[in-house]
Formats: C-alpha cells, sequence, structure tokens
C-alpha cells in the first residue's frame, strides 16, 4: 500500500491508494449473512481487495437458520455474491464447504455451479509447500449437539441475544458473548474438546493440517503435531487465514490489513 504525506497549515493529509492484496489461498467462514451482526460490509471490502487462486469459504457463510426464522437480505450481500462469482469467472476456484447453519445447500453437496464453483462438506489443499491441509466447516464434531439439532438452534437464538447484550457493554470495551464463550470454556472445556476432537480426525486421514471454523475462536497453532488453523468469524473477530504466495499460512484480523485517518 502506498502512502503519501502532503502537509498544509500544519495539518498532514494522507492520501490512501489501495494495494490489491495478492494471495494463493483466501479461507474465510461463519460470515452469517442474514445476521444483524455480520459485519459485511467489511467483508465487502475484503472481497473488494484480494485476488487469490483459491476461495474456501468455509461453512456459516450464509445464515440459513436466522433467515428461516426473520428474513432479512442486505443488498451488501448480493454484492458479496456478485463478487464471488466475478472472482469464479476470473479464474479462481471457489469452494464452499457447508457447515450446520447453512446446511440447506446439503441437496447440491459435490455439485458444480459452473466451472470454478463447488458445493462440498469437506474438501482439501496443499501448499506450495506441500502441506496437505484438510478443510472442513467442523460442526460435525460437536459431540452432543451433532445428535440434537434443536439444541444447536436454542444455543443460535442464545448467541444473538449474547450479541445485543455486547451493545450494552460496549462503553466498558467488555464483550458478553465471549465472556459466555469463557465460562462454557471453563465449565465443560469445550474449545478445548473441540480442537483435540478435530486433531484426532485430522491423524486419522493423513493429512498435515486441519482447517476449520465453527466456533468463532481464530487460531493457528500446533496440537498434537497437527496444524491447527481457525479461520474465527465475521461476527467478532473479523479473521481469515490466507495461503501467501510464497506458501505460508497467516491468520490476519481484516482491521490490521488497513491504513486508518
Amino acid at each position: 500500500m502506498n502512502l503519501v504525506f502532503k502537509c498544509y497549515k500544519s495539518v498532514t493529509y494522507y492520501l490512501i491508494f489501495i494495494k490489491i492484496m495478492k494471495v494463493r489461498a483466501l479461507f474465510i467462514s461463519d460470515c452469517h449473512l442474514g445476521s444483524e451482526y455480520c459485519n459485511h460490509e467489511q467483508l465487502l471490502k475484503l472481497l473488494s481487495e484480494v485476488e487469490c487462486e483459491y476461495l474456501f469459504l468455509i461453512g456459516d457463510f450464509v445464515d440459513g437458520w436466522i433467515l428461516s426464522r426473520k428474513f432479512k437480505w442486505h443488498s451488501n450481500y448480493n454484492t458479496i455474491l456478485q463478487k464471488i462469482l466475478r472472482m469464479s469467472r476470473k479464474g479462481t476456484q471457489v469452494y464452499y464447504c457447508w457447515g450446520n447453519h447453512d446446511d440447506f445447500l446439503e441437496p447440491f453437496n459435490d455439485i458444480y455451479f459452473g466451472d470454478n464453483i463447488q458445493v462440498v462438506r469437506e474438501t482439501s489443499h496443499t501448499t506450495l509447500k506441500n502441506e496437505r491441509i484438510l478443510i472442513i466447516h467442523g460442526d460435525q464434531f460437536d459431540g452432543l449437539v451433532t445428535k440434537n439439532k434443536w439444541i444447536q438452534h436454542i444455543g443460535s437464538v442464545i448467541y444473538d441475544y449474547s450479541l445485543s447484550v455486547n451493545k450494552l457493554f460496549r462503553v466498558f470495551k467488555f464483550s458478553f458473548s465471549n465472556f459466555l464463550k469463557q465460562k462454557a470454556k471453563e465449565a465443560v472445556k469445550y474449545i478445548s474438546n473441540y480442537e483435540q476432537t478435530v486433531v484426532h480426525y485430522c491423524k486419522n486421514s493423513n493429512y498435515d493440517s486441519i482447517l476449520c471454523g465453527h466456533i468463532h475462536k481464530p487460531e493457528c497453532t500446533v496440537i498434537g503435531g497437527i496444524n491447527y488453523y481457525n479461520t474465527g468469524d465475521w461476527i467478532e473477530n473479523n479473521t481469515f487465514i490466507v495461503e501467501t504466495i510464497d506458501g505460508n499460512i497467516q491468520l490476519i484480523k481484516y482491521e490490521d490489513t488497513i491504513w486508518r485517518l
């Protein structure tokens, strides 16, 4: 990104020229289009600022659960989908790995839409450094709630309410929803168990790494000799993962990629 400074009457003006970020692969998940808490403006900017060979939408990209309860479709959602379609027409291979909130795509599993868009439950990606990554949303490993989908729906409603309570605590820079997740972790060690479970699945599948979403906790670490990557979400974290043109995997927060006036 090029930054030019001009000074006039002791005031500094910033002229910003946005430079396209070129990466080999872009991984995003848990955008929850349809939720009033989806940060769709930032997501749209990201898709406008990135060029990639591979785009992986790793589940809960569209929130069918929320839309089925209260259908509210922002115009930006159309623009986001149009951006993705335009990327595919220009040669980007797009994989949509559906999750629990967009399970309405299950009937279209393994179907291609055009030449470069495929709907899948899970897929894989090999980096330029020959790192073999298993890609999956991750709701399959919920254990308790996997067999009881009604619990998932109740949990989704509770999470939405916790996000609304967040607004009351913003002045204190406190996230009520994150507080609830930390308490849940202390009580049942859910996140830790989740990470261990997906890593075990990855080992049994003979991959070097696993990349998932689902729990809205961005992470880039090593667990039991397996690279564990979690893309986070576009509700609270605005995080994504890229494979750089050099073949490196990086976890990035969107706000850290732009200059602010």
